[in-house]
């Protein structure tokens, strides 16, 4: 019965947004960072696999060779262009660190964001996305790193939510938060512990959707300079994959990611699915891309891996391959490989994502 009632839901939201799962839009895609050899070897390959579309670093996109290549070969361009990760800033200013609810730097490893209210960071990011999009001209902009901190990637589905960290309260976050909200933080409070432990206590909602705001705003600012600079631009927006209750909501409250809001101005919303590197089984694909769906109607664009991932545990041919096949399933728009290098690397996985991809 409930599996009729969702068929039936399914149907309902393609009307009401007035697109189809066309084969012919689908999008098969690869992440790719660098590449040494022939760019036209490296898209006759893409052409014989079916990867119709490339999520790309900057420095490729900007290689008028390559994007010649793609041009020619008839494949789709996407700069991935990350946010508020952004280590090389970081370095040179360590002021702009976002600061987590124990007033400690957000970091982790190799994690490591900006505060998203620094006014002149975020200006810096929407002018380099605008001189991207005029300079190079790709197709779509992937906009990536668009959140508030977390690790997602080592958080497995057994852990306390109350243990994931809430970000950012530095001193320019709060100010921000007091004088968008009129909520005025008790002067008796003192240090940011203290000050969050309020806030998220008494004020928890409030918080909530101002964090989110702050990451919903500047994708929008750069979606809008994007269109600005190429009027027929694809934005992509990729997603920490977490359905809408994971985590005691932790997909707006932690990460800070509106996923309504901000499907109401992208072409596609890309969960990062990771099934094998957080400890899921491959029909978990497909569960957030339903729930993702379900919450917008809109082209939902999963990136799957291909070899594993921070895990010792194999991620086998049969993984892949069950896990490819979910990523695909209706009403997913798509596949994303992260990534090109990777699959390169396991001969027996290319010819298996040949297989499955010519054939769907």
């Amino acid at each position: 019965m409930m599996k009729y009632f969702f068929s039936l839901l399914f149907i309902f939201l393609l009307v009401f947004k007035g697109c189809s799962p066309d084969k012919q839009h689908t999008i098969i895609g690869a992440k790719i960072y660098k590449h040494s050899g022939p760019y036209p070897l490296l898209f006759e390959q893409w052409n014989q696999l079916g990867i119709n579309t490339g999520f790309c670093s900057q420095d490729l996109i900007s290689d008028s060779e390559f994007m010649k290549e793609a041009m020619e070969h008839q494949i789709s361009t996407f700069v991935i262009f990350p946010v508020f990760f952004n280590p090389e800033a970081l370095a040179e200013e360590p002021d702009l660190a976002a600061i987590n609810r124990n007033g400690e730097v957000a970091a982790e490893e190799w994690v490591e964001f900006v505060c998203p209210s620094r006014e002149a960071y975020r200006q810096q990011v929407v002018a380099h996305a605008r001189s991207i999009v005029r300079d190079h001209q790709p197709d779509g902009i992937s906009i990536d790193f668009i959140r508030h901190f977390v690790y997602w990637e080592k958080v497995y589905p057994d852990r306390d939510p109350a243990s994931l960290p809430v970000s950012c309260f530095d001193s320019v976050c709060l100010n921000h938060f007091q004088h968008e909200t009129d909520i005025s933080i008790p002067d008796e409070l003192s240090g940011i512990p203290e000050k969050a432990d309020w806030i998220l206590n008494e004020h928890g909602d409030a918080w909530t959707t101002w964090h989110c705001q702050l990451i919903t705003s500047m994708a929008k600012e750069i979606a809008e300079a994007a269109r600005e600079e190429k009027p027929d631009i694809l934005v992509n927006i990729h997603l920490v994959p977490w359905a809408k209750e994971d985590f005691n909501g932790a997909i707006q409250k932690v990460a800070g990611q509106d996923i309504r809001a901000l499907s109401e101005f992208s072409d596609y919303l890309s969960p990062m699915t990771y099934a094998h590197m957080v400890k899921q089984a491959p029909s978990w694909v497909h569960h957030i891309v339903e729930d993702i769906y379900m919450q917008t109607g809109g082209a939902i664009l999963p990136s799957i891996q291909v070899g594993k991932a921070y895990l010792k545990t194999e991620f086998d041919l049969e993984e892949f391959r069950q896990t490819l096949e979910a990523a695909l399933e209706a009403p997913s728009s798509g596949v994303v490989i992260w990534s090109w290098e990777r699959l390169l690397a396991e001969p027996a996985k290319v010819d298996l994502f040949k297989d499955i991809v010519t054939a769907h």
